[in-house]
């Protein structure tokens, strides 16, 4: 067990009635991909797996308490996988008209796009739900936080529906389900945010209102939406593991792809380029400046109904990692193409320094130089990408977000890598995944789902959390070595270094 200290020396002056149960990234809905991909199959057996597997951890959880409390379950993100599916659009079904885009790509972000998706997941992922409302009748409580796959949770509508389609399988009282946009916190005791704002490629501008300023009733995308949505569903790519890929690995996959399959990999590719540029030049929009008022001013209720303070959650907002799409060479290099154009560049400098110079020793000198240029921009560039990796830039967030908002754990996803780590006295706990990909022939690295969840109580008057594993005995179990505070402080003592972190 791994016990968070907290910032100060006095207990906690809030007494819980409630224990937390904490997972993130279970992507339900990431299977119904069968528009962009008619050969996928409708059932895969990871999909399988993970839903009898979450189902059981619930239903478990719902028959044993800690303590005689009950359970508030904290999903910290990408519970429902909107981004990720590809469902065909019927136009018959809807009021708004469908853009050229959708009727190519299948439903978007729209609102009511989003409630065709949610009734999909929910027909298709049944025992989940189920489990879920048995769970929720058994006196239980329920926080869904946005991620970047369900940031159309943002849509009134679809809460609603998402309460009405889980009341149909159990009775509840439907305020047992709260739904948070940003983060959720319980003062000097723990502070759970998704973590994709930390992510420029997953981050959106305005995490209160996430609507697209290219058009307002459907919302905001960020370059890894774009990508999975133009290139990744479509042909068949592998969703992780790219910050391990190079120009080859790419070239590899075309070159598997067959002639024709290799142009439409080129034409995918070029696409989402122009998708990418066109939100690129929205951000400078008279749409943008409304889209700021708006988050500005819900970031204000929020803060008076929080009571947290509008100051101390602008003072969160800038610790967020802006959004790839802001700038140019940002989007330019998740294709590689700052090499093409710094290429391009380099030959017509060279070929003007052939017809300026007509002494080869001039030209030696000015193509040297050149080079030496070339390669500089090419490395300035490349030191300014942004990793595709997030987990650091997550895990340094740790100290300036416990400073904020006083806390002994600091939890969040988005990675998929379970983790523990401590920072003067704060824990940062990555949360891992439930949902993984079947193997595909250009995969570079896999991630398997590591079913790992977080247990959060207090002991003694002191928070008190454990990172649990579903186990093949089909109950939880430690996740990696037992950690507390005697053990770190043995640890640090013998020479090892000042924080432990156990990562997959």
């Amino acid at each position: 067990m791994l016990k968070g200290e907290l910032s100060h020396s006095s207990p906690p002056s809030a007494v819980h009635s409630h224990n937390l149960l904490i997972f993130s990234d279970v992507h339900l809905g990431s299977d119904l991909i069968q528009f962009a991909q008619p050969d996928a199959p409708l059932y895969p057996e990871h999909s399988l797996r993970r839903d009898r597997e979450l189902a059981n951890l619930l239903r478990w959880y719902a028959t044993h308490r800690r303590g005689g409390k009950c359970w508030r379950l904290v999903i910290a993100g990408d519970f429902v996988d909107f981004a990720g599916m590809s469902i065909e659009a019927d136009e018959n079904e809807l009021r708004l008209s469908l853009s050229k885009e959708e009727v190519q790509n299948g439903l978007g972000s729209a609102e009511e796009h989003t409630l065709i998706k949610l009734r999909c997941v929910v027909e298709h992922h049944a025992d989940v739900f189920r489990a879920l409302a048995e769970f929720l009748a058994a006196g239980n409580s329920l926080v869904v936080v946005r991620g970047n796959h369900d940031v159309d949770f943002h849509w009134e509508s679809v809460k609603d529906e998402f309460r009405s389609q889980l009341h149909q399988f159990a009775d509840f009282s439907r305020d047992k389900i709260e739904f948070r946009p940003w983060f959720y916190y319980e003062k000097d005791r723990v502070y759970i945010e998704h973590g994709h704002q930390y992510d420029g490629w997953c981050s959106v501008d305005h995490v209160l209102n996430p609507v697209s300023p290219l058009d307002p009733r459907r919302s905001s995308r960020s370059v890894a939406d774009i990508m999975l949505r133009y290139v990744v569903r479509p042909l068949g790519m592998s969703e992780s593991g790219h910050d391990g890929a190079g120009p080859l690995h790419y070239i590899r996959f075309a070159k598997r792809l067959g002639l024709s399959g290799a142009w439409k990999l080129i034409v995918r590719f070029m696409l989402a380029v122009h998708r990418l540029l066109t939100v690129w030049r929205a951000h400078f929009s008279d749409a943008t400046a409304k889209i700021r008022l708006e988050q500005e001013r819900r970031m204000s209720l929020l803060g008076r109904r929080r009571r947290l303070g509008i100051n101390r959650l602008r003072r969160l907002e800038r610790l967020q990692v802006p959004p790839a799409t802001r700038s140019v060479s940002h989007i330019l290099s998740c294709f590689f193409l700052e090499r093409v154009v710094l290429g391009a560049l380099g030959a017509l400098l060279l070929l003007t320094f052939f017809v300026v110079f007509d002494q080869w020793h001039y030209q030696l000198i000015a193509g040297g130089g050149l080079c030496v240029v070339l390669v500089a921009l090419a490395a300035a560039w490349n030191s300014s990408r942004v990793a595709i990796d997030p987990s650091d830039q997550l895990r340094r967030q740790t100290r300036a977000i416990g400073s904020l908002f006083p806390a002994a754990f600091v939890v969040m996803g988005h990675t998929h890598l379970p983790e523990l780590s401590d920072h003067d006295g704060i824990t940062y706990v990555n949360l891992g995944a439930w949902a993984e990909e079947e193997t595909v022939p250009d995969k570079i690295q896999q991630f398997p789902a590591t079913r790992t969840h977080f247990v959060l109580e207090n002991v003694d008057g002191e928070p008190s959390g454990e990172l649990l594993v579903w186990g093949a005995a089909g109950q939880p179990e430690p996740f990696g070595p037992r950690v507390d505070q005697e053990s770190k402080d043995d640890f640090e003592a013998s020479g090892g270094p000042a924080g432990l972190e156990v990562q997959a």
